[in-house]
């Protein structure tokens, strides 16, 4: 049976990038049965509603990147038996969904996958388009039928991440984490491997810009990196131990590059919400939600 393959996308302010995704979607060697775009506005589609030769569906909704796939989903229920979610600033290689499906087609207990960045902007400046364009140049013309073999994982990585269909009748992603949703990917994955195994391919190669526009305030996004540990070690998403990491390991980074921070991050910034997340633990206030309060 031919498995139908949507692309979810959620987007805000970057209709841009958004076209970039797009054009590189339209290079696939599977092309996707439907993408999903959710936006919250229309300004942010209007250059998406001029691209042509996909079949493109348009749904809006409140901000926040977990509501926003959220609402895709719903819009794509009974339409696919996987999901890709890409974020708007991700490229793949021409072959990511069919590697993808090959994959989930040969293991059929895996209910979820992603792959290999070949480079992250996440981590840096970013990276440019065109660079991308040319890293994934390269990467399409060598690819000669590349072995999809598949490794265990614990949790996948949301700029390029996949699931069957079938998950969603159990889970939906939490909109308790709001605004760029601070490790809803780390959640999303660990509670869907209640139904089946995760894996990583590095079969399934893209580029991930990591754009700064459209990103979530340093303080507000150092309030998150206290608070949403926490909140997802209560939950049960995560151990005691994981949640530790998550919380101290950019606690201490914050803290020692604020003397001489990253031009294209705000360290000090996050330094400030990592301090007043810790305060909000003290005195019991560890809600993800907060942030959405905060000016």
């Amino acid at each position: 049976m031919t498995m139908r393959i949507a692309v979810a996308i959620a987007t805000r302010g970057r209709g841009d990038m958004l076209v970039h995704l797009l054009n590189r979607l339209k290079l696939q060697t599977r092309a996707p049965d439907i993408i999903c775009v959710s936006a919250v506005e229309e300004s942010d589609v209007t250059a998406a509603r001029a691209a042509t030769g996909l079949s493109l569906r348009i749904v809006f909704g409140p901000a926040g990147l977990t509501t926003q796939r959220n609402t895709a989903v719903r819009s794509l229920t009974g339409n696919a038996d996987a999901i890709a979610f890409f974020d708007d600033d991700f490229l793949p290689a021409r072959s990511w969904l069919e590697r993808a499906e090959e994959i989930l087609s040969q293991h059929p207990l895996v209910v979820g996958l992603n792959g290999h960045i070949l480079a992250d902007g996440a981590d840096s400046a970013g990276v440019t388009i065109a660079a991308a364009e040319r890293l994934l140049d390269a990467q399409d013309t060598a690819d000669d039928g590349a072995d999809c073999e598949a490794e265990l994982t614990a949790s996948l990585y949301g700029c390029n991440m996949a699931f069957r269909a079938t998950v969603f009748r159990q889970l939906a992603f939490d909109e308790r984490l709001p605004l760029y949703g601070w490790l809803e990917d780390h959640d999303f994955s660990c509670r869907a491997r209640a139904f089946g195994p995760l894996v990583s391919s590095a079969a399934l190669r893209g580029v991930h810009l990591g754009l700064k526009s459209g990103k979530t305030s340093g303080v507000k996004f150092g309030v998150s990196q206290v608070i949403n540990p926490i909140y997802l070690w209560r939950n049960g998403a995560i151990s005691g131990r994981d949640a530790a990491w998550l919380l101290l390991s950019p606690l201490a980074k914050n803290l020692s590059r604020s003397f001489n921070p990253e031009p294209y991050i705000d360290r000090r910034g996050r330094l400030r919400g990592n301090l007043l997340g810790l305060g909000y633990l003290l005195t019991g206030r560890a809600d993800p939600m907060i942030v959405a309060r905060l000016n």
